[in-house]
Formats: structure tokens, C-alpha cells, sequence
């Protein structure tokens, strides 16, 4: 991959981070990145919480990410939770540690660097599920506060948590969305009926 495609890629991760909307203005550099082997995901999504003492808290989620053949990963992982009073929880920003594309779901782990934020050991583990046509769909789960780093590496939220916790729910996105594309050829127009 030539340094100019590299610096364009490192750029946009950078104004994604700067400002979460800015990542709807990567999206042809990310069809290009994709066309060269690289696996990304890209946007800012909004969805409503419906889980025992969070229902109606609001949660947004913005990512740019890229992950190259060779498993190395780039990115910034945004977000910003409100309470159902509008009150803000928490806001800020994590880097991602892991990404893997299959079709059209993207797998991504984000970790929150020490000494930001009050939570200790604070990891994100998303999936997200690019529906095309249709609306877009997000687990996610977290880790926080535990005596140890959180895992780095890509879980599944829906499948890969200890024996023990609670399903996670799939969220329909309200506003916004996501562009998922892999390095090799995706599916496309499949949607979010079936259960990637």
C-alpha cells in the first residue's frame, strides 16, 4: 500500500475522531480502502437502550476503523451515553484494538486508555450489522472496572460472553448508520432478518 494511501487512511481516522459526523466524508476513501484489502467500518449511530435500569438511555456510537490482511488494526471508537432524563452518563473516546469483517457484520473490541474517564478497565465489544436498505443493527456489551486490562482481541457480544450473562439485545439504529466492508467480496442487500 503506497504512504499516500496510508497518511489518507490515518487522516481519516483522526477527523472521525475530531468529530464523529465527519465519517459520512470518508466513506469513498473507505469503498477504495476496501478494494485494497483492507477491512473497514465507518460511521455514527444512535439507539435506545431497553434494559433493566437503562430503559430509555440514549447512546450514540461513532467509529472509523481499519484493519489491515495482516490482522494489524487503526481506529477511534466515539460515544456518548444520556441518561433517559437527558443527563449525560459518560462521553469519550476508546481505541479500537481489533476488527473483523464477515459480510456484512463487523466485530470490533475498543478500549478505553487509562486515566480517561471514571470507569476503570473499560472495554467496548460491538457488533454491528450493515443493513443495507435496511435499517442498520448493534449489539454491544462492556467491560468495566475489573482488576485486570479488558480483552483486546474481538468478541462476539452475542456469542463470546462468559457462561452466566444475559443475552445481549440487538438495537436497531434510529439515526445514523454504518458502512461495513470487508477485504474480500461482501454480501450485499441481505439486510438484518437472518442472525449473522
Amino acid at each position: 500500500m503506497s504512504g499516500s494511501r496510508v497518511a489518507a487512511l490515518v487522516v481519516a481516522a483522526v477527523v472521525v475522531a475530531a468529530s464523529p459526523a465527519a465519517a459520512w466524508a470518508q466513506q469513498p476513501e473507505t469503498r477504495s480502502a476496501a478494494a485494497t484489502r483492507w477491512s473497514t467500518v465507518t460511521g455514527l449511530g444512535h439507539f435506545v437502550y431497553d434494559e433493566p435500569n437503562m430503559v430509555g438511555h440514549r447512546i450514540w456510537f461513532g467509529v472509523s476503523a481499519f484493519s489491515t490482511a495482516d490482522g494489524s488494526t487503526y481506529g477511534q471508537f466515539l460515544y456518548r451515553h444520556e441518561r433517559a432524563d437527558g443527563t449525560l452518563a459518560e462521553q469519550g473516546r476508546a481505541d479500537v484494538t481489533c476488527l473483523r469483517v464477515t459480510g456484512n457484520v463487523a466485530l470490533l473490541t475498543a478500549i478505553v486508555p487509562e486515566g480517561e474517564g471514571a470507569v476503570r478497565n473499560h472495554g467496548y465489544y460491538v457488533k454491528i450489522i450493515d443493513g443495507g436498505r435496511l435499517p442498520d443493527v448493534i449489539v454491544d456489551a462492556q467491560a468495566q472496572n475489573g482488576d485486570e486490562p479488558p480483552p483486546t482481541h474481538c468478541l462476539d457480544p452475542e456469542t463470546d460472553l462468559p457462561p452466566g450473562n444475559p443475552q445481549r439485545p440487538r438495537y436497531p439504529i434510529l439515526a445514523g448508520g454504518y458502512a461495513v466492508h470487508g477485504a474480500e467480496p461482501s454480501r450485499t442487500g441481505t439486510g438484518h432478518q437472518s442472525r449473522p
